[in-house]
């Protein structure tokens, strides 16, 4: 018999929890960790979400997002009652949710407080796709 392994760093679909009309997310790691957001509250913050970080907040993000674990039976109660969500015109704003809660998850995972870090991540914390490095323009005036 042939076993084949499945990776498991690919991360799960979205799913959508019709009663409670929440988006979740489940992000991979040690410890599964459950991540939810009202979809109203994804539809609010589409361009919020997008904007410049113009001054030390919350972000929006870390005013909707609910965390919990696996480990809780009303939690996989709802994931086994929830759908996975198609493609539409909120992927832009979910992929930075996503990316959002993996943030938190590895804050979580390197055991930071969970209230202290739905506070103080974002989105682009590392600036990733920024070059720091890059020169300057030199402007002739």
């Amino acid at each position: 018999m042939t076993t084949h392994r499945i990776p498991l760093t690919d991360p799960l679909p979205l799913f959508y929890h019709l009663a409670s009309e929440r988006v979740v997310y489940v992000a991979h790691g040690p410890v599964p960790l459950v991540f939810t957001m009202p979809l109203k509250d994804v539809t609010r913050h589409v361009l919020i979400a997008q904007g410049p970080v113009l001054q030390p907040t919350i972000h929006p993000f870390g005013l909707s997002t609910g965390v919990s674990s696996l480990a809780e039976a009303p939690v996989r109660r709802a994931l086994a009652e929830s759908v996975t969500m198609s493609s539409g015109i909120l992927d832009e704003a979910l992929v930075l949710w996503t990316d959002f809660c993996d943030a938190v998850a590895e804050h979580l995972y390197n055991g930071q407080d969970l209230a202290r870090v739905l506070n103080t991540t974002w989105v682009l914390e590392d600036a990733a796709d920024v070059d720091l490095h890059e020169d300057a323009p030199v402007v002739v005036g």
